[in-house]
């Protein structure tokens, strides 16, 4: 997966200047809204904001986040499907905007009314675990599970989410019984964990999550990736602990209507780009552990493609329909 999140710097720092200077003409000429389908506070509205900043100093135009949480994403991006195509506003997506087409039986929009632009951020979801079941890898997890009769309560944000998809992997990895609670947001999960509620979450490593972790008061079992995280380099990766079937992260990208000029994207994929690949930017998402999702405009329609297909696979296998 990470190969296809990637391609070279130089190449797209040079396409990113050249898609800058074509096209100034007549946009934009007024703000831009990008709509986070999030509450504030949380990780996917900080990275929202964090391009938000950048396209606006790029672009030259004020750039604002409008958070519309609510119904697992839905409410966001079908305000954005239906809004005029024409560059003004822009969905901060991710695994939720992919798989809501799929999980619903019902949707006011299509999957087809929201456009990729362009990725912004991603990180590996880390497996983290209450320390009082006493278990330090995954596979003493496992063998936890098969001799406590009540199984694992595990904490997710809802059907169809990161979290839950995480779950659901743990689980057919691991071959115990899991029972799902579902909260309202990570904050809750984070908390239900820590109060010895639940006894496993799949979450976003953000930056309260790390430091619990590395303060004893939960313990990261694995980051579900094939590659170790920088910023936790004492973590094992899912595939070193003996479970590659076990991956999952958490991104983000912007999403336009359909029917927005083609120039119109380009410019805004060169713009985001230019500023994810940017040092001072890398440095700051390093800092909130997570890492710039670099490509194009059709690398980026090919990971959404890609993750649409894996992930609607398992939502259809494991009948995650939502009403």
């Amino acid at each position: 997966m990470q190969a296809t999140l990637r391609f070279g710097i130089a190449a797209l720092v040079g396409f990113g200047l050249c898609g800058l200077a074509l096209g100034q003409g007549d946009w934009p000429q007024r703000p831009i809204r990008i709509v986070a389908p999030y509450a504030a506070g949380g990780a996917g509205d900080e990275s929202a904001r964090a391009i938000a900043d950048g396209l606006s100093k790029a672009l030259g135009q004020p750039v604002v986040v409008d958070n519309k949480p609510g119904a697992g994403g839905v409410i966001g991006a079908d305000l954005v499907a239906k809004s005029p195509a024409d560059g003004y506003t822009l969905l901060a997506g991710a695994n939720g905007t992919l798989i809501n087409p799929i999980i619903h039986r019902k949707l006011p929009y299509a999957a087809s009314d929201l456009v990729p632009v362009s990725g912004v951020s991603f990180s590996p979801s880390l497996i983290v675990a209450d320390p009082d079941i006493g278990v330090k890898t995954l596979a003493e997890l496992q063998a936890h599970a098969k001799t406590d009769p009540r199984g694992i309560f595990f904490g997710t944000t809802g059907v169809g989410s990161t979290g839950h998809f995480s779950g659901e992997m743990i689980k057919a990895a691991l071959g115990v019984p899991f029972t799902f609670v579902q909260y309202k947001g990570s904050g809750e999960t984070n908390l239900a964990l820590g109060s010895h509620q639940v006894q496993l979450i799949s979450d976003v490593p953000n930056v309260s999550l790390v430091n619990l972790g590395k303060a004893g008061k939960v313990r990261m079992l694995a980051v579900a990736s094939d590659k170790r995280m920088p910023q936790l380099p004492q973590v094992p990766t899912t595939a070193e602990a003996g479970f590659p079937s076990i991956r999952m992260i958490h991104w983000l990208g912007l999403f336009a209507p359909k029917g927005t000029p083609p120039a119109i994207l380009d410019r805004l994929n060169a713009a985001a780009q230019a500023f994810v690949t940017s040092p001072a930017e890398r440095a700051n998402m390093a800092a909130r552990n997570s890492e710039p999702m670099v490509g194009n405009r059709a690398q980026f329609s090919a990971f959404v493609d890609s993750e649409t297909a894996r992930l609607g696979k398992m939502a259809r296998e494991l009948k995650m329909i939502a009403e």
